[in-house]
């Protein structure tokens, strides 16, 4: 027998005149047994006052992230500049010194082909899996948003594990050290200590950490510059190695004696998958950035469509590129010499095309500005990322690492940047670096990768109701969980001698396993531990910064539930008797009214066309003559899949009224300043227009006659936001009580509550209602889908 929660967890039973089942039953509903006045403390205004504990702790939710975000520096990335993000992220040093580090490990030139050749169908099929999250979670953060969105439970350990990875792992100094190199290969430096290498590494990383951050708008301008730049570098080298071979191959100063014929191109292969595997993540690490519109999609105009085709040409281009260049290194510069060289292969491979004059100088310094444009794009997408975490909570000083002050730019993500990526060019040993740092960063984000691709399967099954502007195709997703699972075994494959670097062969596995352990550590001391032992329990508030941006505080609340007792209440169905029912007699009213607008996903879509036909249906059905929209809300969360945790956007199971009388009267001068005097002389309302958005058949809303709920019956609870104070109400049970709801209903049908009417003369003021537990609902119902648009009601002629 459904059971109903008043000012908790309100589950209701339902006597339906439809249902025997429901018509014989006294469904227990749980009422508030509190003092006649409570308080919650709220993070800020969202508007929506309907039920403390759902207000009290109202937060950016989760389930929130199917719905494009706006950032307060505005959608200042075209299509071109995303493209340049991603290319100018993707062409990095890995092109130009990844290709003979793989061919010094690997031993053939064949063996070192076939994982370029292979490496992009893998990337194709994890940029499938970025595409179908992007497009179905347009928002700034990228992984973070997809672990946090499909791994809710356990609670803040999605989150935690993502900021550990993120913040201490997610650094550029790969591409710095590289910068290093070749700037002083190019100097004439033929033996720079590592002090000095470490040294112009970290000045780049400073330099652009300050351009970025303290002049974002010169950052773009020169990072768009450098981008094209760099493609113009790719093409200039292709068209060099084909103008060698047809022209200048025995001009050369020592011809290349490779025979890559198919009898000899195998000679000389490592077949051991530990080597195998460390390689492949260097090639996927000269093809990671193709997700890199997805950590900054709060800014890139129409993000959907544009995320879609910047990856898809951005692929293309870069496996082209890769694959002809790759050729031409093996045709121009002999083995011998690329297994000597290392990553100074592009260097020796323009010094034999140029001469030692410009091959030496000018092009390597190409190469170090290619480098240096990539340690710009991977800056301005993980200082926004950064930013992300610190928004939601998970840093220190998150109001101040928030901020886009004072140069409009994350500069607080920047800085978060900046820390780790110095750490990491200054500590470990110089021998070796690049392929150290290459490894520690591929192994921990090969593991969130696993967890990404097996997590969109899981989506698929739980939540077919998502809306996917992209699906990859299933293949693709299981190829790129089998590729993540076997480059996580390559540890477990010792190499045949011990690294030159002296360091363990595992030990870049143990490093990036090991902070993910101290992650979970910390989540358990910190999310469960504590709470348990000292009686809290962490809860997130909203906080929106005077820059416009919204942060979540995570917050330790001892006093957040309050008593409630279940009581057995009659719902009847009032499915046929609709007429019966009106705003001004009972407090509610059901109509029929069509809306344009279907999906309810996207907040400007939503304001510019179902705004104004809620405006006009309150025209129509009131008669007021001036209609105030201050809110809506959209929920998509089944009720029962979460705990009571306020951040979970789900159906409301308690009973309660959205506005207090006092509160209702602050809203006008809030809202309107400028009119609240006049408005305020007039009859005014406050009405909720509560609209499934898919034919509920899960959770639906019942609703109480105003009339049978009296006065005694409301216990006011106090909403404290930074900025303002609100109430709602909380309702104690009575036996008199009258609920009622209406069965299937469709998105053609809206319920127009009323929250509060200035009126004193009979008619009904305000209305309490909740979600309940229908017991007639099949166990597999689909989770209730719904918009609530609250709005300010005027009739400024009606006048006492």
């Amino acid at each position: 027998m459904p059971k109903m929660d008043y000012i908790g967890t309100m589950r209701s039973a339902s006597a339906s005149e439809r249902s025997p089942l429901i018509e014989s039953g006294n469904p227990a509903s749980t009422y508030d047994q509190s003092s006649s006045h409570s308080s919650a403390i709220l993070g800020s205004p969202t508007g929506s006052e309907e039920g403390a504990s759902e207000a009290a702790t109202a937060s950016r939710d989760v389930e929130d992230d199917v719905l494009p975000e706006t950032s307060p520096l505005g959608r200042q990335l075209s299509w071109g500049s995303a493209y340049i993000l991603v290319m100018s992220r993707v062409i990095g040093s890995g092109i130009f010194a990844t290709p003979g580090v793989i061919f010094r490990s690997v031993g053939s030139p064949g063996l070192a082909m076939l994982l370029w050749i292979v490496g992009p169908i893998a990337a194709a099929c994890g940029l499938a899996i970025s595409l179908e999250y992007g497009c179905m979670l347009p928002r700034s953060g990228g992984e973070k948003v997809y672990l946090e969105f499909t791994y809710r439970r356990p609670r803040f350990l999605a989150s935690t594990l993502v900021a550990m990875q993120v913040v201490l792992l997610g650094f550029t100094a790969s591409n710095c050290v590289v910068f290093s190199q070749y700037v002083l290969f190019a100097a004439g430096v033929d033996a720079p200590t590592a002090a000095l290498r470490k040294g112009v590494a970290v000045g780049l990383l400073a330099t652009i950490t300050v351009i970025h951050g303290c002049l974002p708008k010169l950052g773009v301008r020169l990072q768009n510059s450098i981008g094209w730049v760099k493609i113009a570098i790719m093409i200039f080298m292709i068209l060099s190695s084909v103008w060698v071979l047809l022209f200048r191959r025995n001009g050369l100063e020592s011809s290349p004696t490779n025979d890559l014929s198919w009898d000899h191109l195998w000679d000389g292969s490592v077949w051991n998958w530990g080597i195998i595997s460390t390689s492949f993540f260097k090639v996927f690490y000269s093809f990671a950035g193709l997700d890199n519109v997805n950590g900054v999609l709060n800014e890139v105009k129409d993000p959907v469509r544009t995320l879609k085709s910047v990856s898809t040409v951005a692929l293309t281009s870069a496996t082209a590129m890769y694959l002809m260049i790759n050729l031409a290194y093996f045709l121009v510069v002999p083995v011998d010499e690329i297994k000597k060289g290392g990553e100074l292969i592009a260097a020796i491979f323009f010094e034999r095309v140029f001469g030692r004059g410009f091959g030496r100088t000018a092009l390597p310094l190409a190469v170090a500005l290619s480098a240096a444009g990539n340690v710009m794009v991977v800056s301005f997408t993980m200082a926004r990322i950064k930013q992300e975490i610190a928004r939601q909570g998970f840093l220190p000083f998150s109001r101040l690492l928030s901020s886009t002050k004072p140069f409009g730019s994350p500069l607080g993500g920047f800085v978060v940047h900046f820390i780790p990526s110095f750490l990491v060019i200054v500590l470990p040993p110089s021998a070796e670096i690049y392929s150290f740092i290459l490894e520690v960063e591929g192994y921990p984000a090969q593991i969130f990768s696993l967890f990404l691709s097996g997590g969109l399967l899981w989506l698929r099954y739980s939540r077919p109701d998502l809306k996917r502007p992209f699906k990859a195709l299933t293949a693709a997703v299981v190829i790129k969980i089998l590729l993540s699972l076997a480059l996580l075994m390559g540890p477990f494959f010792p190499p045949s001698e011990a690294p030159e670097n002296g360091l363990f062969y595992a030990t870049y596995a143990i490093v990036g396993v090991g902070i993910l352990v101290v992650g979970v550590g910390y989540w358990f001391i910190s999310s469960v531990a504590l709470p348990h032992l000292l009686n809290y329990r962490l809860e997130q508030v909203v906080e929106v910064l005077d820059d416009g941006t919204s942060i979540t505080r995570i917050i330790k609340k001892t006093t957040y539930d309050r008593p409630f007792i279940s009581h057995e209440v009659a719902i009847h169905d009032i499915r046929g008797e609709e007429d019966r029912y009106s705003l001004d007699g009972q407090g509610f009213q059901i109509v029929s009214r069509p809306a344009t607008e279907r999906e309810f996903v996207d907040d400007d879509v939503i304001k510019s066309s179902y705004y104004p036909e809620v405006e006009q249906l309150l025209k129509d059905i009131t008669g007021a003559s001036r209609i105030f929209i201050f809110d809506h809300t959209i929920r998509r969360k089944p009720a029962g899949s979460e705990t009571r945790d306020s951040a979970s956007r789900g159906p409301v199971q308690r009973v309660h009224i959205d506005q207090s009388y006092d509160a209702a009267k602050t809203r006008v001068p809030y809202h309107l300043p400028d009119d609240a005097e006049t408005l305020l002389k007039g009859r005014y309302q406050i009405i909720n227009v509560w609209r499934p958005i898919k034919t509920v058949q899960r959770d639906p809303l019942a609703i109480a006659d105003a009339h049978s709920v009296g006065e005694d019956d409301l216990v006011v609870t106090e909403l404290i936001y930074p900025t303002r104070r609100g109430e709602t109400y909380a309702v104690r049970y009575n036996d008199s009580h009258k609920w009622y709801y209406r069965s299937q209903l469709s998105p053609e049908q809206a319920i127009l509550i009323k929250c509060f009417d200035s009126k004193t003369d009979g008619r009904a003021r305000r209305v309490p209602h909740t979600a309940f537990e229908d017991p007639t609902s099949a166990p597999d119902a689909p989770a209730r889908e719904s918009i609530e648009v609250r709005a300010l009601v005027f009739h400024p002629e009606d006048q006492e």
